[in-house]
Formats: structure tokens, C-alpha cells, sequence
């Protein structure tokens, strides 16, 4: 029976994140918040078979590819399905997004029937959370001069727990950010911006968690997160008001500091923007995870 695909609903984030968690995966594209929030830029559709999560993508860089099937299920049966559904369209079977791990286990179930491409700007930045909570050594050094200055400035600043009652000041603070930025009519900043607010609207269903940074009596940062498997929380935005400079190593610190049932922060892929680059790497990430495409240039293996 093929697989039938459609948007995720958030009706499907117990279902999504059993499958992803008993796979183990801590890429950012499988976290259910994502793929909720997301499912309209990349046309995002799921199916959901005998606890696998499979995914299907119709726009962006993501076209015309599927996800590498997540669960604890028959790996071989699920790349059947898939290499079925692709058929069904008169596609070639492209897979999006992988990482190392999971090509080395499709070269090992189908030598030399795919061909494998990096996706240059996707490499994922994860970092453990200990090493931003506790920020050691001389490499933290300009992060730690940032908090103290900023802790000096405003001696009274306090932060709290985000949570879907206060989410509305994320919002704010999000729509402060872009109001300062050059470009505030950037569709892509504006899409993120619309990605924001529909997260603090159904910010307990999407299974969200996070910080507000408070100075001079207001908010002025924050910090929103979920998890995408145990012990692997994703930073989905993170956003301060301009003019606190020195806020946003605080921001990064005391979440880390809070979130003590994590084991790993994925702060997400730098999109090939050299500023973002910089910035990631500027907290030293214990893990650079590239991610790659691969496709079949042996579609007999599959009996379509």
C-alpha cells in the first residue's frame, strides 16, 4: 500500500516525536516544531507508517526530495516505500538533508546505488550545554566580557521561564529586532517573523520552552527552544532588542544554564551567511554536523 503523504498537523507531534526520538536523530529538520512551522516555505508532508516518519518536500532547496526515514522500524521496507512513492511521480529518489551516519548506513544497504552531494550551508552547529552554561577558558573569554558588561549596566536585569503566557513578549521582541534591522522588508526575515508568532500561539502544543531576558523593567531577549530527541534541544529563534549588545551572550549562557535536562543545543545550520557563521562558531561547537543529498542512480535495486 504506498504511503500517503500530507501536512503535518500539530495533532501528529506525539506520533512525529516518538518516531524521531527512538531514532535517535538530533538534526534540526526532524524536530516536529520545525516541520510544523516550516510546512509551508518547503511544502512540507509527512506519512506516518508502523512508527516511521517519513518526510516529503515540494519547495526550496528541498524539492522533489524526501528525508531519511526515521523510527525503529524496517529500514529497507521504509526505502521501498519511498523509492515506490517516487516512481509514482516520475521522480528520481532524492534524499535531503542527511547526515554522515546516515549515508554511511545507505552505502551499506545499497553499495554504489546513490551518489551523495554536500549541502553546502547546512552544517549544523551542536554544542553542549554545560560548555555555554559554564563558558571556561580563554577561548570564552570576549562572551564573558560581554555578560559582565552587560550584568554591570543593569544590575536589576532578571530572567525568567517563557512560557505560552508571557510567549507574547517573544513576539514583541522579535518585531522590536526587525523594526532596527536594514532590511525589515526581507521576505525571509518576515517569514521568520510569521513563524515566531505562530509558535507563541501554540507554543504548549509544539512542545516549546525558553527564556525572556528582562532590563530596565521590560523584556529585551529571549530564547525559544524544543526538543527533537532526549537530551537534543533545537534553538529555533533567538532574538535581542537593539540596543543591548552585550545581551545576547546572556541570553545564550542562562538558557544553557536552565535547560539543565539537555545534553546538546542544535543551534541550526549558518545558511552560508558568513555573519551567522562567524556568531555560531564564535561559541565553539563541540560538534560541526555536515548534511548531505543523496540520490539513486541505481533505481533496480528498489523493486518498483
Amino acid at each position: 500500500m504506498p504511503l500517503s503523504f500530507r501536512r503535518p498537523l500539530i495533532s501528529d507531534r506525539a506520533a512525529v516525536s516518538a518516531a524521531v526520538s527512538q531514532s535517535g536523530a538530533r538534526e534540526n529538520d526532524a524536530a516536529f516544531a520545525n516541520l510544523y512551522l516550516l510546512r509551508e516555505k518547503y511544502a512540507i508532508e509527512i506519512a506516518l507508517r508502523e512508527g516511521m516518519l517519513f518526510r516529503r518536500y515540494g519547495a526550496g532547496f528541498r524539492a522533489g526530495c524526501w528525508g531519511f526515514p526515521l523510527g525503529t522500524g524496517d529500514l529497507r521496507a521504509a526505502m521501498q516505500l519511498l523509492a515506490e512513492d517516487a516512481a509514482a511521480q516520475s521522480l528520481p529518489l532524492r534524499l535531503t538533508l542527511l547526515t554522515e551516519a546516515q549515508c554511511d548506513t545507505l552505502r551499506t544497504l545499497y553499495p554504489d546505488a546513490f551518489v551523495f552531494t554536500q549541502a553546502e550551508g547546512y552544517t549544523e552547529y551542536l554544542y553542549r550545554r554545560e560548555n555555554l552554561a559554564e563558558m571556561k577558558g580563554s577561548k570564552y573569554h570576549g562572551k564573558r566580557n560581554h555578560m559582565a558588561q552587560f550584568w554591570r549596566g543593569y544590575p536589576s536585569a532578571e530572567i525568567q521561564p517563557l512560557i505560552a503566557e508571557n510567549a507574547c513578549y517573544a513576539v514583541e521582541i522579535a518585531e522590536q529586532w526587525l523594526a532596527h534591522r536594514a532590511d525589515p522588508e526581507e521576505p525571509s526575515l518576515l517569514y521568520e517573523l510569521s513563524c515566531i508568532r505562530e509558535a507563541a500561539a501554540h507554543f504548549a502544543e509544539l512542545g516549546m520552552t525558553g527564556l525572556l531576558l528582562y532590563a530596565e523593567g521590560k523584556p529585551i531577549g529571549m530564547e525559544m527552544l524544543s526538543e527533537i530527541s532526549p537530551g537534543i534541544w533545537d534553538v529555533h529563534f533567538e532574538k535581542v532588542v537593539y540596543g543591548y549588545p552585550h545581551a545576547w551572550s546572556v541570553v545564550v549562557n542562562e538558557t544553557a544554564k536552565c535547560l539543565t535536562e539537555a545534553e546538546y543545543l542544535n543551534r541550526e545550520e549558518d545558511l552560508g551567511e558568513s555573519g551567522m557563521r562567524s556568531s555560531k562558531q564564535s561559541y565553539h561547537p563541540d560538534i560541526a554536523q555536515e548534511k548531505y543529498i543523496a540520490e539513486c542512480v541505481k533505481p533496480e535495486v528498489f523493486s518498483c
